[in-house]
């Protein structure tokens, strides 16, 4: 996982989006810290309130992690992170285990508010500009003024778009759907996979529609392949290879 903490807006928001559904015992001790810090984070709104949605469900699934192995291994990497990485959010779901805690978690729990006590918790600014030129080209392509378009004139026959007849943008879409899913069990969300698709796009231009148009052209191609061979298709709302 990229380094939420200094990443820019654009790549967070496509970053965060599979992770947010997700119980914090799949996601690592430090994602999840950097998460609870991000939805304290000035954010654009979608995302933020995403964010903090996420933070108030996975306070309550700290809190319910059962006491044992569970408890003792989450709080040992929470120990052996850097003080300052732990939001006062975090903080905060992690001190709410206190009133079921045993003897030895509450030992845990003490020190741990003793080294909090003497460091406070980073501010989280994200960084004002894009760090990568495809994150730059999509936050500018947000930014600039939808053209709005005209109605043709009455008795006017509406003109036909010429297809896009470049194979290299076909190409990339197929090789990085591959190399995004292979792996991925059980997949990745469609909306997740076309925007980090359009997002490492070598093509600015590179629209939504044509990923998914693409998409569809590789599940179609998969039904035609010999029964159990690893075919791209979708199941759901997800894509996989399976």
């Amino acid at each position: 996982m990229d380094n939420l903490r200094t990443s820019d807006a654009v790549t967070v928001t496509i970053l965060v989006a599979d992770l947010l559904r997700l119980h914090i015992d799949r996601i690592e001790t430090s994602v999840v810290a950097d998460l609870f810090a991000l939805s304290d984070a000035d954010i654009s709104a979608a995302v933020g309130a995403d964010l903090r949605a996420w933070a108030g469900r996975a306070t309550r699934e700290v809190i319910d992690l059962p006491e044992g192995d569970a408890r003792r291994g989450f709080l040992a990497e929470v120990a052996a992170m850097p003080a300052e990485l732990v939001s006062a959010r975090f903080r905060a779901a992690i001190e709410g285990l206190a009133p079921t805690a045993s003897a030895e978690t509450m030992a845990t729990l003490e020190s741990l508010a003793a080294t909090w006590a003497a460091t406070p918790p980073a501010v989280l600014v994200l960084p004002t500009k894009p760090k990568s030129k495809v994150s730059a080209q999509v936050a500018a392509a947000e930014a600039a003024p939808r053209k709005v378009a005209r109605a043709p004139k009455a008795g006017a026959a509406p003109k036909t778009p010429v297809a896009d007849v470049d194979p290299r943008r076909g190409a990339f879409v197929r090789d990085d759907v591959r190399n995004t899913l292979e792996g991925k069990d059980p997949g990745i969300k469609e909306n997740v996979l076309v925007a980090g698709i359009k997002h490492r796009s070598p093509f600015k231009d590179m629209t939504e529609a044509e990923i998914r148009a693409e998409l569809r052209k590789l599940e179609r191609e998969g039904l035609k392949q010999k029964p159990g061979t690893a075919r791209i298709r979708k199941s759901g709302e997800r894509w996989v290879i399976r």
